[in-house]
């Protein structure tokens, strides 16, 4: 499973989630900072990849668009370390199947 981190992810998130081996396309590496929700979720869906954001709006935004999957990790309830161990876990577990228009909560 591929992971498009949204511009509100964390380099260290991205870079931890590096270290284990996940494929990580980061908005601001990819210059898209800035862009809207709707460009990112057609990003994601042109990249093959799953969103991972802090986000509340893509939550909203997902029940009327299709995606290839959103994890979604409230930043002041999830640490660094929590975030990283939770993407790791799904994408180990889940297919990019299961994650068609699914949302994974960490």
């Amino acid at each position: 499973m591929k992971i498009y981190a949204d511009e509100n992810i964390e380099r260290s998130v991205i870079e931890g989630l590096r270290r284990r081996g996940i494929e990580v396309f980061s908005a601001k590496e990819l210059g898209h900072s800035g862009k809207s929700d709707e460009f990112h979720i057609k990003k994601a869906s042109e990249l093959k990849t799953v969103i991972l954001t802090h986000d509340v709006d893509f939550l909203i935004i997902a029940i009327s668009t299709n995606h290839n999957g959103i994890i979604f990790s409230h930043s002041k309830n999830v640490s660094i370390g929590q975030c990283i161990r939770g993407v790791e876990l799904i994408a180990n577990v889940l297919t990019e199947e299961d994650m068609e228009n699914h949302i994974e909560f960490l």
